[in-house]
């Protein structure tokens, strides 16, 4: 018998599909921390093949896994993948973990990066909901510094010794002499670099970003009526295990 046009076109697509899903890039398929650094990618590749992992994920599991990774997608537009190694920094990266899994980065119109000096730092974890915000505010303890803030790596932003909670920076160059500081890096950008640098910095000339107090008290309004079209933020985010 021969197959119909229809069937014919569905075992392509199919084949398609399972042809793709043996190409997944490192960012998809996680069992260690990718090694190679990608400075050029959109990440528009790497969002689409996600997806499928994505629709066939379950319940992720309760505690961190020793690797996983988070596709933070902007409106820049574009996405960029952290991936998270727990050894470098197990308080931290517990915290991120259970951050990702309440949303705090997407509800309340998007985290935006509020920070953005460059040849340093991008920085953001300011929820656009006030509420989330104060709910992530009890700080939690340091980890010991093991990796290097070489760029790429990502660390939390403090106040001083044992004082972080949400807000988080991507090293976008060497800032190895932030180590002494007690930064502890617990990731790595692994894709997506050039829309980091591509992130608008919605305050020029002034490097310490917008008023983080008003920012808390007032989240995403605060954002919307005085960086509207001058800042970019996070619009979604996947855990990937």
């Amino acid at each position: 018998m021969v197959a119909s046009l229809p069937a014919l076109a569905s075992f392509f697509v199919v084949l398609f599909c399972v042809l793709l899903m043996t190409m997944l890039p490192d960012s998809c398929a996680l069992t260690a921390p990718a090694p190679t650094l990608n400075a050029t990618t959109t990440c528009a590749t790497c969002a689409f093949l996600c997806d499928n992992q994505r629709q066939a994920q379950q319940d992720l599991p309760e505690d961190a896994p020793d690797f996983y990774q988070a596709v933070f997608e902007t409106d820049a537009p574009g996405c960029f993948v952290l991936n998270v190694t727990r050894s470098w920094a197990p308080l931290g990266a517990d915290q991120f973990y259970t951050l990702l899994k309440d949303e705090f980065y997407t509800v309340g119109g998007g985290a935006a990066f509020f920070r953005v000096v460059p040849d340093f730092v991008v920085q953001w974890g300011i929820s656009g909901s006030p509420d989330e915000t104060q709910k992530w505010d009890a700080p939690i303890q340091d980890d010991p510094v093991i990796e290097s803030n070489v760029a790429w790596t990502v660390s939390y932003a403090t106040a001083g010794p044992n004082t972080r909670t949400s807000q988080i920076f991507i090293n976008l160059i060497d800032n190895s002499r932030l180590d002494a500081s007690g930064f502890a890096p617990f990731a790595t950008v692994v894709e997506g670099m050039d829309i980091v640098n591509n992130l608008i910095n919605p305050t020029p000339g002034d490097s310490n970003g917008v008023d983080q107090d008003l920012y808390t008290e007032k989240g995403d309004e605060y954002i919307e009526a005085n960086y509207a079209g001058k800042i970019n933020k996070v619009v979604n985010v996947s855990i990937i295990v």
